[in-house]
């Protein structure tokens, strides 16, 4: 099971809520949106009900296409993708969505050796990535995109 984005689901600005105690304007911040891709669908799904158990706003796509497309129509702050799959890799679909995407950041993962090569030829273009190691134990996982996400604002 996975959480569908609309189109109308695309990033929202900051909103305030009113304290009613005081008056004050505080701010408040909508969770953030993260695509999760990988060919295999426990994994992608799994890491979706992880992530959305912990405040996150989190959907499934199974290939490099599928995550350029999405990418496309929701979004997102967050990609977090596999390197190694069929037809179109994470690393080349992280470059895609870069192109029309540039602020968003993308966190790769793999449990591969060939990885060091794919993401070195991305950055002979230009292009660098985040890397997680497979396999991604959850509280790792969480705490490593929390902390990147509070450095960021």
């Amino acid at each position: 099971m996975h959480t569908i984005l609309s189109p109308s689901d695309a990033r929202q600005p900051m909103s305030t809520s009113a304290s009613q105690a005081d008056g004050d304007r505080v701010a408040a911040t909508s969770p953030t949106r993260i695509l999760v891709v990988d060919d295999e669908p426990l994994i992608a799904d799994t890491i979706v009900q992880i992530l959305n158990r912990n405040g996150f706003i989190a959907q499934a796509v199974y290939g490099g296409r599928e995550a350029i497309d999405c990418a496309r129509l929701t979004n997102p702050e967050l990609i977090l993708s596999d390197v190694l799959m069929p037809h179109i890799d994470g690393v080349e679909a992280a470059i895609a969505i870069q192109k029309f995407l540039p602020d968003t950041r993308i966190v790769l993962f793999s449990g591969q050796a060939a990885t060091v090569e794919i993401l070195a030829r991305a950055r002979t273009r230009g292009y660098h990535f985040e890397l997680l190691a497979k396999p991604l134990h959850p509280t790792q996982l969480i705490k490593h995109l929390h902390q990147d996400s509070e450095a960021g604002k």
